[in-house]
């Protein structure tokens, strides 16, 4: 601590402690950590650079995809930035299933779950293969679980070659207000009866790869979206957007506070 500066100061003559020893540095296969050389970085701080520094938001935590999420393997996606696989959300996700063996035995009985149980995947940032869901529930309205979700890799894709792949669900809006890049594949969204506002997202602006046309098909038809007032917010730009008010904008018209849309910068949002 300086008491000049009244602020704190790499010591040149510091040593860090390694077991019973003062050390200059840390061996190469250890981290630095509030001066000491350690194994693992605590709760709150991630590895970079060969020290422990405070996370931006959760740390880093990668999780394995799954074939299908349902209320025995849902909590293990507690505290998951990355997703190395894929995740698929079926109808037996909430109306919960007897599992089958291989050997036609009876296994697992997995109990019915909430679609709030999908709140796990707000710290989600990345998945590296495809999303896909195909589920109807009366309280699974939009995906606003993957608020954070920002890159679908599309290493793996669907049998339609779909990075994102959303049929037949309940769904009145998507949600996904900071998916910026989806790597491969194709947008496959159909047959979402009550589904608005995905009809007019500009996708080029999220899809890097344009090898095959994306799909969507057989949604709520856009008059009457229009004639029941489900569009997108006056400040989003032409873009579209993931549902309804100024925090679902792709981008905004004018200006932007936080993540809301403004008309001016002396508006304030609410």
């Amino acid at each position: 601590y300086n008491p000049t500066t009244y602020s704190w100061e790499a010591n040149p003559d510091g040593k860090y402690a390694y077991g019973a020893t003062c050390v200059r540095k840390c061996p190469l296969h250890l981290l630095k950590d509030n001066g000491a050389c350690v194994r693992s970085c605590p709760p709150n701080k991630k590895a970079q650079g060969g020290e422990c520094v405070p996370c931006d938001g959760p740390c880093p935590k990668t999780c394995q995809g799954v074939d299908k999420v349902h209320s025995g393997n849902i909590a293990s996606f507690e505290g998951c930035t990355i997703i190395e696989g894929s995740i698929t959300i079926l109808d037996q996700t909430f109306k919960g299933y007897q599992n089958i063996r291989t050997d036609f035995t009876f296994g697992t009985r997995y109990e019915p779950m909430h679609p709030d149980r999908l709140e796990v995947f707000s710290t989600l940032k990345e998945i590296t293969g495809y999303l896909r869901i195909e589920a109807v529930h009366p309280e699974f309205k939009n995906l606003s679980y993957f608020r954070n979700l920002e890159i679908i890799d599309g290493r793996a894709l669907t049998e339609r070659f779909a990075a994102l792949y959303i049929v037949r669900t309940s769904l009145t809006s998507l949600g996904l207000n900071s998916l910026k890049r989806i790597s491969s594949g194709i947008i496959a969204i159909l047959e979402n009866k009550e589904l608005c506002y995905a009809q007019n997202i500009d996708w080029s602006k999220i899809r890097e790869s344009h090898d095959y046309v994306n799909q969507l098909h057989n949604n709520k038809n856009q008059t009457v979206c229009n004639a029941e007032g489900l569009n997108c917010d006056k400040q989003c730009s032409d873009e579209g957007c993931w549902g309804p008010g100024p925090s679902q904008c792709l981008s905004c018209k004018n200006f932007i506070l936080g993540n809301v849309c403004l008309e001016s910068c002396n508006a304030q949002p609410g």
